[in-house]
């Protein structure tokens, strides 16, 4: 059984603390977050997808296929460092020097996030005090100050804990993410950071992510537009002292998986509802489906949709854009002839299209379902069994101004 637990995110678990602090690289906000585990922790990680990636995205990539145990992630927002060639490598590799000397641990059990401006050299002087000041505020209750300091055009910090059950003790999985807009499915999530007191091999521990994030994280888009830092790392401190958990044939392995699930699908959701601009939660359920692939495109092809999302700000019941988004994914199974198209959410559910043919409808209805802050478009194929989710947002005014003067 989960449940939700009252301590903070990625500090919930035993063996973490973390902190955030105002290093310089905003004007004001907070712009640093430290993760630290005292006595290490096994750590896996997915990164984006784009050919364009990260000075620090390469860096982990390399570290976690040399390295399973570490100490400390050190998280920067307001200058991602991509596209900043050998002076980029060469500060993310100053900055993992400096971080392991403050805490008295390996370079090589240091990894490293960025999030910001693309194509900006790093502030190097005010990373080397941002790491002097920020080791002396670590705290087992420091989640929710380092929940804020990644954050970006987030409007809300972004975290999530519970406690479940392994072998008969009572785990605890907490997390952190950021992202609000540069937010499509190519997993890639943004930045995402998660741990556990579970003992666990990183072998075990990346393919629970990996299967995690391609059922979430990539099911969640805002504007169709794939990171070069995307990151999203499960840290695993052992604390509970449980049996070694090395692969799926073990016991427990049930358990963290279903955990590391939940934990995802929750942090993806909440990155959508605080999409740029965003007014609405908007989910596409595909059903009927001859094959999954199927399901996943069709879904993906609607909820990136330009003119589905600003229908979404309308309030405008125009199932029209919904069957031509579906009708333009990559499919091997389609027929337009049977498809039913229709809008709920918490004020009522009304069907627009059958068959492939519009029907007539409440007006006034459909405009009162599209009031809700959580809407559902729901789309039967009627060719099958599998089916599909895929988390977008509207696009309103806002998405456009926060995006025009991002660098201001």
């Amino acid at each position: 059984m989960i449940k939700k637990v009252q301590k903070s995110g990625v500090t919930a678990a035993a063996g973490v603390q973390a902190a955030g602090i105002h290093a310089g690289f905003k004007k004001r906000k907070k712009d640093m977050a430290l993760l630290y585990f005292p006595d290490g922790a096994t750590v896996a990680g997915v990164f984006t997808k784009n050919k364009v990636k990260a000075a620090p995205v390469q860096y982990d990539q390399q570290a976690l296929q040399q390295h399973d145990r570490f100490k400390a992630i050190l998280v920067n927002s307001g200058n991602a460092n991509a596209c900043t060639g050998k002076q980029g490598k060469a500060d993310v590799e100053e900055t993992v020097k400096l971080l392991a000397a403050e805490l008295n641990i390996q370079p090589e059990e240091v990894l490293v996030s960025s999030t910001g401006v693309i194509g900006m050299f790093m502030n190097m002087e005010t990373m080397r005090k941002g790491v002097k000041a920020i080791a002396p505020e670590l705290s087992e209750f420091g989640g929710a100050a380092a929940s804020k300091a990644i954050m970006t055009t987030d409007t809300v910090p972004k975290e999530v804990s519970f406690t479940f059950e392994v072998d008969g003790k009572t785990a605890t999985i907490g997390g952190m993410v950021k992202g609000s807009g540069m937010i499509h499915p190519n997993l890639g999530t943004m930045l995402g950071y998660i741990t556990t007191d579970v003992a666990i091999s990183q072998t075990a521990l990346h393919a629970m992510l990996l299967k995690a994030a391609d059922a979430t994280f990539n099911h969640a888009t805002v504007d169709g537009d794939t990171s070069t830092n995307d990151s999203v790392f499960v840290a695993a401190t052992g604390k509970l002292a449980n049996p070694l958990i090395a692969s799926a044939e073990d016991a427990g392995y049930a358990e963290v998986e279903a955990a590391v699930l939940s934990i995802c699908s929750q942090l993806a959701q909440l990155l959508v509802k605080d999409g740029e601009g965003a007014t609405k939660f908007v989910e596409v359920i595909v059903s009927g489906a001859k094959t999954m692939a199927d399901a996943v495109s069709i879904g993906k092809s609607v909820a990136t949709s330009s003119l589905v999302k600003t229908a979404m700000f309308g309030e405008d019941a125009n199932w029209g854009r919904v069957i031509t988004a579906a009708g333009y994914a990559d499919t091997e199974y389609f027929d337009a002839d049977v498809i039913d198209i229709a809008f709920s959410s918490k004020n009522g559910e009304i069907q627009l299209c059958e068959a492939g043919m519009g029907v007539v409808f409440d007006e006034e209805l459909a405009k009162k379902i599209l009031e809700a802050d959580e809407i559902n478009i729901l789309i039967d194929l009627h060719l099958g069994t599998e089916a599909a989710s895929t988390w977008t947002c509207d696009f309103s005014y806002d998405y456009v101004k926060i995006n025009a003067d991002y660098r201001s």
